[in-house]
Parts: C-alpha cells; sequence; structure tokens
C-alpha cells in the first residue's frame, strides 16, 4: 500500500518527473524484496529523480546512492535530496567506483541493452556485495532477452524473474559467487575482465572498451567510412592543430588523428562515463596520452568557445533502444560554437537521415566528402566571421 499510494501521489502531481513502467517495478520489487534493515541501496542508471524520493519514502532510514553512465543522467539524479550521487569523475580506473556497492544490502538497475555492460556491472556488483545483498535489475519486456539471465548467473548464485508488470520484467539475483570482494570463483575466472583490448590492424591500433561503449573493441562501419577520408582531411588542413572527437565512444578517431599528425592536441569527448574510460585507456595502449585528453562531458558545452580548428563526429541516433536525432543535432550546435572561424566539421551519418540541411543551418557551407547507401561522410565549414550566420 505504501507503494501504491506513493505511485498515485507522484502521477497526481504536475510537477513531478513521471515513473515510467521500469521504475514502477524495480520500486515494487524493492518492497517485496527489502527487509526493513536495509542500510544502503546502490541505484544504477536511472533516470528520473523521483525514484530518490520514493525511495526515501519506502526506506527512510536506508542510504540512497546513485550512479549512471550518462552524465545528463546522473546531473538529473542529483538533483533529489533523498540521494547521495557518485561523482562521474571519480579517478579510479575501475569503472564503478569502489564505494558504490560496498556495504549496499539492496542494488537497483535499470537493465543495459548491452549484455556486455550486464556483464561488466554483474562482475563489479558481486565482487563488492555481501552474501545477503540482493540485486535487482529490470527493463521493458520486449527489450529483454534469456541471456540475461544466464549473464547474472555467472556472478550470482541464484537468479529468477519477476511476473510481467507496467510491461516491464525484472531479474532478481541474490548470493554473488565474489562475495570475498573482488575475488571471481574459479569456474567464472576472466569471463568478464574489463575492460577488453583488442588490435585492429586495418587502423593498427589497439582498441579498449568498456561493456557499455558502443560498438565495444570493434570498428564500427560508420567510423570506418569516416576514417577512410581521414587522409584527406589532414590534407586540406594541414594548419589545424586543434581537435576534438565528439562522442569519441573507444577513442579510435582521436587515437588515428593523434598517430597521423604527431603535433595535434586532440580532446576527445563522450557524454558516457564508459567510453571516456575507454578512449583514455585506447590512447595509453597506444602511447598517444600525451596528446589526448579525454572529458566526460555533455556534447561539448565545457570546451570554450571558439578553441578547435576540427570536430570529427560520428553522433549516435539512438538513446538507449529508440531513434533520438535530437542528441546528433545538439552535438552539432555545439561543434558549431566550439570551431574557431573557417573550421571544419566532419561528420558520418546515415544516408536515409536528412542531416546535410541541418549542417548547413547549424554550422555552414557543407559538402558530400563520400557517400554510398548506408553512410554519408560531409565536410561543414565555419564562416570567416563569427557574426556571419550560416549558409
Amino acid at each position: 500500500m505504501a507503494l501504491q499510494s506513493k505511485l498515485a501521489a507522484s502521477s497526481a502531481s504536475d510537477s513531478a518527473p513521471t515513473l515510467d513502467g521500469v521504475d514502477r517495478l524495480l520500486l515494487a520489487q524493492a518492497e517485496e524484496a527489502a527487509a526493513d534493515s536495509v542500510r544502503r541501496i546502490a541505484v544504477v542508471d536511472a533516470v528520473t529523480p523521483q525514484i530518490f524520493d520514493d525511495l526515501g519514502h519506502l526506506f527512510p532510514s536506508a542510504t540512497l546512492v546513485a550512479h549512471n553512465d550518462s552524465l545528463v543522467d546522473q546531473r538529473a539524479v542529483a538533483s533529489s535530496q533523498a540521494v547521495i550521487a557518485t561523482e562521474s569523475s571519480d579517478s579510479s580506473s575501475s569503472l564503478y567506483p569502489s564505494d558504490l556497492f560496498a556495504e549496499a544490502d539492496l542494488v537497483l538497475v535499470r537493465l543495459p541493452k548491452s549484455l556486455d555492460a550486464l556483464d561488466e556491472l554483474a562482475q563489479a556488483a558481486a565482487g563488492a556485495l555481501n552474501q545477503d545483498a540482493v540485486f535487482i535489475g529490470a527493463a521493458r519486456t520486449k527489450h529483454m532477452t534469456p541471456t540475461q539471465n544466464d549473464v547474472l548467473g555467472r556472478y550470482f548464485s541464484s537468479v529468477s524473474a519477476s511476473l510481467g508488470r507496467f510491461k516491464s520484467r525484472a531479474l532478481i539475483a541474490s548470493a554473488p559467487k565474489a562475495a570475498d570482494h573482488g575475488a571471481l570463483s574459479p569456474v567464472h575466472a576472466g569471463a568478464g575482465t574489463w575492460p577488453r583490448t583488442v588490435y585492429n590492424a586495418e587502423v593498427d591500433l589497439d582498441l579498449v572498451a568498456h561493456g557499455g561503449v558502443f560498438a565495444g573493441t570493434r570498428l564500427d562501419i560508420g567510423t570506418r567510412a569516416l576514417l577512410r577520408e581521414l587522409g584527406e582531411l589532414l590534407e586540406v588542413f594541414p594548419e589545424a592543430i586543434d581537435f576534438v572527437d565528439s562522442g569519441c565512444g573507444n577513442g579510435v578517431l582521436a587515437a588515428a588523428v593523434a598517430k597521423a599528425r604527431p603535433d595535434a592536441r586532440v580532446t576527445a569527448v563522450d557524454v558516457s562515463r564508459a567510453a571516456a574510460f575507454s578512449a583514455t585507456a585506447t590512447a595509453q595502449a597506444n602511447g598517444l596520452a600525451a596528446n589526448i585528453v579525454v572529458n566526460q562531458d555533455d556534447a561539448l558545452t565545457g570546451l570554450p568557445t571558439a578553441s578547435a580548428d576540427v570536430v570529427v563526429c560520428n553522433p549516435p541516433f539512438h538513446t538507449g533502444t529508440t531513434l533520438d536525432t535530437d542528441v546528433a543535432e545538439r552535438m552539432f550546435e555545439q561543434a558549431r560554437r566550439v570551431l574557431r572561424p573557417g573550421g571544419e566539421l566532419w561528420t558520418v551519418f546515415n544516408t536515409p537521415l536528412p542531416y546535410q540541411g541541418v549542417l548547413r543551418r547549424t554550422v555552414g557551407r557543407t559538402s558530400t566528402v563520400a557517400q554510398d547507401r548506408k553512410f554519408t561522410v560531409t565536410r561543414s565549414v565555419t564562416p570567416l566571421a563569427r557574426d556571419e550566420q550560416p549558409a
């Protein structure tokens, strides 16, 4: 009854963020699975502060700790007065801060789309949780697969599924196999070691990736299309020194630029903590750390205006499982701000998407460098005068 009344109160308030089905199921499962003695709850990848407010009412004596891969979501949930947010800028070499799961009695997770991301998360949680802790992950039912149970089963002795509610389903895991704080059981040793490194002969680089990074240690086909034009980019703009890789992922574009232009100063930026950690590791693995600075940032908002000669960008066109082109358009707008007069944005996108017009309006004169049925690579040049509007 406490949960249902709380949800009703949330729905009745015009100013309260809306709890989706995943949040509602996590709250319901938390109330069913947890005892009154819960002292600490770790919440991973929440998207609204409302879930912390409701958890605060359900477990008034518990400490609530938040962790988000997305810096945007981390800032959003930190607005709840009930949460003690972990720092996304944590300097630990581990993707998950060392104190995130320590002493947690309950872990609530919005299950990631990527099985590799789930593997890394489950390994980190199981390595720190005590034997009595409960791990609950939920997602929309249509996005779940039986393989998620198998992944959790690598690190927890007990894994079960809830009944479907709110068009969502939860997986409840307990009895972590690595409850001695760090040692995987011999059966699973090495099964989920992160990050992973793979040498890519096509670009002659070691690519390093954490579980949640798009394309992992692979070279995705969009990035490959942009990399094919890298030589032309460097040829037509030989005086460029300050480069930015916007939405850097595993850092392959930043590394390729730094390798091809040893005198360049390269800044790699991504909203994802997993991507920022991966790009940093890729730079280090290839001896390019002195040339590449990595920032976790929302688009390029943390970079100074008119500070870059070139921005390269393979933007995302999905938020989770949903098509979302607003993110790419915002990245284009930020690239325009960061570029110096006469600076250039080189980007790749799915050919059916109408981005050439957007790039002309947002950045400046835009031409097609390469195109096939799948991908288009464009070059956009900012006006020479800062007060001149893009064509």
